[in-house]
């Protein structure tokens, strides 16, 4: 198991107090399932103008999301914002199902030429 921790979009002083943006955190999720290089390709100061000063504690979700195969499948999702200045969310995600592989085909001996015994 990997686990990623940190807050969602929120800002907790300075002009921007409470700021909490649903719509990037949802889309956050998202793409961590199914597009996570966009997201690391975002610089930090993106992060921080969409989700708040706090906010770029997403970032540690993708040193998660690295540990896990390029394909992954999504068990479990949450989000909520409560009665506090963080959004909340969890998500569950295992490597996608690989194809099993075939075991190799066993070469068959090779027959052995009959041979006459002398008589």
């Amino acid at each position: 198991m990997v686990f990623g921790t940190g807050g969602m979009s929120h800002q907790i002083s300075g002009p921007r107090a409470g700021l909490i943006n649903q719509k990037f955190d949802k889309a956050f999720l998202d793409n961590l399932t199914k597009n996570p290089k966009a997201l690391a390709k975002m610089p930090h100061i993106e992060y921080m103008r969409e989700a708040g000063a706090e906010g770029i504690e997403m970032v540690m979700w993708l040193v998660m999301r690295g540990a896990l195969d390029e394909k992954v499948n999504e068990v479990y999702r949450f989000y909520t914002v409560p009665a506090s200045n963080t959004a909340v969310g969890h998500i569950i995600l295992e490597n996608g199902v690989r194809a099993a592989k075939k075991p190799a085909a066993k070469k068959a001996a090779p027959k052995k030429k009959a041979t006459r015994k002398a008589a």
